[in-house]
């Protein structure tokens, strides 16, 4: 790599500075494809939320576990919109207390996909603030799509009860 020269400031000429700016961006670039395809594999996007102000962002993989198109500006109603009937009290319960301030979440419930299926979801989140002091505090999270898991874990116990009153 050549020697950084100073320009007449002192300070290191513009072509270098351009040069480890695209360098940077680049290694960003591989750390954002790279984390995309880890919550691809993994099954887990990841949100955050400003309460005060509503803001909310998913990752690509939120916006598949939801079953929403990206081009959808992402809310907390739509999430609420696909929430189980069943499990909507639990889920509000949390929104709640996230807006009371409560540090730290982990709770599982359940989505009503508009085609019937159902989906086993795993919340983890936390409440953060930002570094620099400018802005409220968010909720950031990582949502887990556990029904694959769900189902071969239930699976394994109707083989075990069926194996169980095969052998008495």
């Amino acid at each position: 790599r050549p020697r950084r020269r100073a320009g007449k400031s002192g300070l290191p000429a513009a072509g270098f500075d351009i040069e480890d700016q695209k360098r940077a961006e680049a290694a960003l670039r591989r750390i954002e494809a790279h984390s995309g395809e880890a919550q691809r594999l993994s099954q887990t996007g990841s949100f955050g939320w400003r309460i005060d102000d509503g803001k909310t962002i998913w990752s690509k993989q939120t916006y598949r576990i939801l079953g929403y198109d990206q081009t959808v500006k992402p809310s907390v109603a739509l999430v609420l919109a696909r929430v189980h009937p069943d499990d909507l009290p639990i889920v509000q319960r949390h929104l709640d207390r996230m807006k009371q301030g409560e540090r730290t979440f982990d709770f599982e419930y359940r989505l009503l996909m508009p085609d019937g299926r159902v989906k086993e979801l795993h919340v983890r989140a936390h409440r953060v603030t930002p570094g620099t002091g400018a802005g409220a505090e968010e909720v950031v999270g990582a949502v887990m799509d556990i029904t694959e898991a769900k189902r071969a874990q239930e699976a394994l116990e109707m083989a075990q009860t069926e194996l169980a009153h095969a052998t008495r």
